[in-house]
């Protein structure tokens, strides 16, 4: 009897290729992920590495960021703190400048105190009532450009002090002193008392003239020095030198030019004493019945009794009042 054999069953062969087919395909799709991921895997570390090394950049940035921040802070801090202490020394001086213009009130008062000032100097040391005017007026007129009621009070004293200033009339000594030097001018050719050597005339009026007329002066001259004429009697006439006549006029133009001086420095007694002196030497010396001689002591006369230190009113009373509303702030 035979023996039989197990029959092995018939499968389909489609179904083995087919099977056969999607594990090759797996195993390609397998080793395709597994070629990719190997060959990205570099460049994804690296980026990962840039990730990583821009983060760490940007957490040193943002310390550093936060210190600037403090030290801003702290700054900011610092500058509130000098701006407090500013603000409190600013307060300060504000306070302090309104103390000072309490005490010393306002600016042109203390100009009008100095316009005072120079006022009473101008009187004082140069006995100049003009001048004196001008520094009062230039006064009176900064204390109506102020604008300030309070300031009627020192504008009326300044205006009582000009009045009484413009009442007084005070010498022209600019004046005085061109009369005088014109009286000198004049000495020269007044006539003399005594008479004159006709011989002076002669010689004076002889230069202008011709050689001959100037030959025949000085063999005049030469011949007066060896001759000597005498006059006999009781009337007879003296004829002055020119030597003597130029001590005349010397000497007057010495009295009118000591005059002269002492207007200048307004010394009224030695001014008086010299025009009279003056007046004094032209009667006793010169003809005073000359109409120029008489010009003359006329003039003289007139400048006579001159009075060069008038009395002034007192600007001390005015300047007081300035310097107590100028310390108190009050006007």
């Amino acid at each position: 009897m035979t023996e039989q054999q197990p029959q092995i069953p018939k499968t389909n062969g489609w179904l083995v290729w087919l099977s056969l087919g999607f594990g090759i395909l797996a195993l390609g799709l397998g080793l395709t992920v597994s070629i990719y991921f190997y060959y990205h895997a570099s460049a994804w570390q690296a980026s990962f590495s840039a990730s990583a090394e821009q983060q760490s950049d940007m957490k040193r940035t943002l310390k550093h960021q936060k210190q600037d921040i403090n030290a801003l802070n702290a700054t900011v801090d610092t500058l509130s703190a000098q701006n407090t202490n500013a603000t409190q020394v600013l307060t300060d001086l504000q306070t302090q400048i309104g103390a000072l213009q309490t005490q010393w009130s306002k600016p042109a008062l203390a100009h009008v105190l100095y316009l005072a000032q120079l006022a009473q100097d101008a009187l004082w040391y140069q006995f100049d009532n003009a001048q004196a005017i001008l520094y009062l007026k230039e006064a009176h007129t900064e204390l109506t450009q102020s604008n300030d009621a309070e300031f009627q009070t020192l504008d009326a004293a300044v205006q009582q002090s000009l009045t009484a200033l413009a009442a007084i009339t005070a010498p022209n000594v600019p004046k005085i002193v061109t009369q005088l030097s014109e009286l000198q001018d004049a000495v020269n050719a007044l006539p003399l008392t005594q008479t004159e050597s006709e011989t002076t005339t002669k010689i004076q009026t002889g230069r202008d003239s011709s050689f001959w007329s100037n030959l025949w002066g000085s063999a005049w001259r030469g011949l007066q020095k060896i001759v000597t004429i005498k006059h006999y009697g009781t009337n007879a006439p003296h004829f002055i030198t020119p030597d003597e006549r130029a001590y005349f006029n010397a000497r007057l133009c010495l009295y009118l030019n000591q005059a002269q001086w002492a207007a200048l420095t307004h010394n009224s007694a030695l001014f008086n004493s010299s025009m009279v002196d003056a007046e004094h030497w032209l009667k006793t010396n010169y003809d005073t019945n000359n109409a120029a001689a008489q010009a003359l002591l006329q003039k003289i006369q007139a400048l006579e009794n001159t009075n060069l230190q008038p009395r002034f009113p007192e600007l001390s009373p005015l300047i007081t009042r300035l310097q107590q509303a100028l310390l108190s702030g009050r006007k």
